[in-house]
């Protein structure tokens, strides 16, 4: 061998350990991000947003149990790049099926080809993902089981994808797969089961923690109230498993209109509330106007049979003072507004005013 092939073949061999220091670096940094936070929606965009920039895709989209005991996988809502349809948002990954239990058994990122090549080409899931434009596929993991499907698109260079890219993606849906994993362990012991909405306790703990960032930092703070109008009368009339439609009906009106920062939660019975960090009296007047307007525009479906289901809410507002000294005076400032907003008529949004 001439000396100029064996400085080419060292040089080669260089870059190789130079590439794999450096995939173990920045897997490094991920774990550490990936585990930096419990809040399940922060944390599959951080996913997706990783494999677009480390990838070089556009396209990226992730596949979760919508329920801890689920049978099927479904879409996330903070898909990237692709062209989603109403109909892909409903399409469910079922875990039984042979794409998936697949990857039970091989746990490692495989490319659409690839996945073809050993058998799968008549799976309606893998035709599925091809119309969808997917190229790579990558399960995730925790405890020895795959607990979801995270899926690329093609690279912006359109070239294949490297073996060391799997590699480093199977390691990456590895941690995320765990992340993922904690972060529904911990939606279970904060988020109220029937609405989805926050519970009490976490309400009462966020609220201080943005009260503390408002004093820090002289940030702004909305606080909203809000109560099914009688609904006491409701529950009377038509029964408690259509009063609890309705609870779930309007917390979804609520969880659909706030912000990515927002916090909705579930104060107690049929008293919701949302945090707004950031927002004024009037942003969060706006807030309480969308989605009061939101409840009683939405038909209900009587579980009982029989016509829609109508319901109403009134709305209580108010926002930080810098004079607060804890989260009892914020919270009886938007009661009071919202007792004002019941007791003036209900189905309003009224905003605490000071008295002068």
């Amino acid at each position: 061998m001439s000396k100029k092939k064996e400085d080419s073949g060292s040089f080669e061999q260089l870059e190789h350990y130079e590439k794999k220091i450096y995939d173990q670096k920045q897997l490094l940094e991920i774990s550490k991000a990936l585990n930096s936070t419990l809040d399940y929606n922060y944390l599959i965009d951080a996913i997706l947003n990783i494999c677009l920039a480390q990838l070089q895709t556009l396209n990226a989209a992730i596949y979760l149990a919508p329920d801890v005991d689920a049978d099927h996988f479904t879409l996330d809502s903070s898909h990237k790049g692709f062209d989603i349809s109403d109909k892909d948002m409903k399409m469910k990954i079922m875990i039984d099926s042979p794409l998936v239990q697949n990857f039970e058994e091989k746990p490692k990122a495989m490319t659409i080809r690839q996945l073809s090549d050993i058998g799968l080409s008549e799976d309606e899931n893998l035709k599925y993902f091809k119309l969808l434009g997917a190229e790579m596929i990558i399960p995730l993991n925790a405890k020895g089981k795959v607990n979801g499907l995270l899926v690329l698109g093609e690279k912006m260079t359109l070239s294949d994808f490297l073996e060391s890219e799997k590699d480093f993606l199977t390691i990456l849906a590895s941690l995320a797969g765990v992340a993922v994993e904690n972060s529904r362990l911990y939606e279970l012991s904060t988020v109220d089961m029937m609405t989805q909405l926050k519970i009490h306790h976490y309400f009462q703990s966020k609220l201080r923690e943005e009260m503390d960032r408002c004093r820090k930092k002289g940030t702004k703070l909305a606080l909203l109230f809000t109560d099914i109008d009688k609904f006491k009368v409701f529950n009377d009339t038509h029964g408690h498993q259509a009063g609890d439609v309705v609870l779930i009906e309007v917390a979804k009106k609520l969880i659909i209109s706030a912000r990515k920062n927002d916090i909705p939660a579930r104060y107690g019975g049929e008293e919701f509330c949302v945090i707004m960090p950031g927002a004024d009296l009037q942003e969060g007047f706006e807030m309480g106007e969308k989605i009061r307007k939101a409840v009683e525009a939405q038909l209900v479906e009587n579980p009982n049979g029989g016509d829609p289901l109508r319901v109403t809410i009134s709305v209580g507002v108010t926002e930080f003072y810098p004079t607060d000294k804890n989260n009892k005076e914020l919270i009886e400032r938007a009661d009071k507004a919202l007792y004002q907003a019941k007791h003036g008529g209900r189905n309003q949004t009224v905003c605490y005013k000071v008295p002068t």
